[in-house]
């Protein structure tokens, strides 16, 4: 009887703890640039306008003052690789000399994106006026024809939806808040 009741202990011990019952926390690391802030940057800055528009560096350089870097990390169970962006600006003479953006996206992208966006739904919406049309043409036949789709659909509804800064394969989360604390 004691044998049973452990061995019964062991295999619902066992079963838990090989059904991944492990909570794997978001981690969100850095700076978070918002894409009209990062349009703003524009070389001659002097480095107390670039300190208002992106921030404080979360990383001091201690042997390069004349570089800062934002980085921006963010890891999630739910997403096979994590998110890693990273803005190093340089400066010459107190002034930004260039600035060298890497994955963090700007104004420019957010316009790619609303144009691809409406290539896309006028795409989808000459298909199905293809597809409606051929539709028609059997129906004169006799045979029962379904109409052809609503051009409110799902595609539209997309569309009034404001775009993502970035592609789907790399999803932009939420920021964690503002350095100051404040809303």
């Amino acid at each position: 009887m004691k044998r049973l009741a452990l061995s019964t202990i062991l295999l619902l011990t066992g079963t838990l703890l090989s059904s991944g019952c492990v909570y794997k926390m978001n981690i969100q690391q850095g700076n978070y640039l918002v894409a009209e802030s990062v349009s703003q940057l524009k070389e001659g800055m002097t480095r107390s306008q670039v300190r208002f528009l992106l921030g404080t560096p979360m990383v001091p350089t201690a042997f390069d003052n004349s570089r800062w870097d934002y980085y921006y990390f963010f890891s999630s169970r739910q997403y096979e690789k994590p998110l890693k962006r990273r803005l190093t600006v340089y400066f010459e003479d107190e002034r930004v000399q260039r600035f060298d953006n890497q994955g963090v996206p700007t104004e420019a992208d957010l316009g790619q994106l609303e144009r691809d966006l409406q290539k896309a739904i006028s795409a989808t919406k000459k298909n199905q006026k293809k597809q409606g049309q051929g539709d028609s043409n059997s129906g004169a036949a006799g045979n029962d024809v379904t109409p052809p789709p609503d051009p409110k659909t799902a595609t539209e509804e997309k569309a009034a939806q404001p775009p993502s800064p970035v592609p789907a394969s790399e999803p932009l989360p939420a920021p964690a808040g503002t350095p100051s604390g404040q809303p």
